[in-house]
């Protein structure tokens, strides 16, 4: 990751490690860069074709 400063930081991991590392609030792409929401995640499905409701589900809760 490149800070705001133009410094680097390395994070020897995969993709999918870091990614599941940020969303669950670590800090892994600079100082006060945490992206943890409480709760579960919403998703909502556009609707079908006209006439058709929008759809919602949610995931598992995410005490992780």
């Amino acid at each position: 990751m490149q800070g705001a400063e133009g410094d680097w930081v390395g994070h020897p991991m995969t993709f999918a490690e870091w990614l599941y590392r940020y969303l669950i609030g670590e800090e892994l792409a600079g100082w006060d860069s945490t992206a943890f929401y409480p709760g579960p995640v919403w998703l909502e499905y556009p609707p079908a074709g006209p006439g058709q409701p929008a759809r919602e589900a949610y995931g598992p809760d995410r005490g992780m």
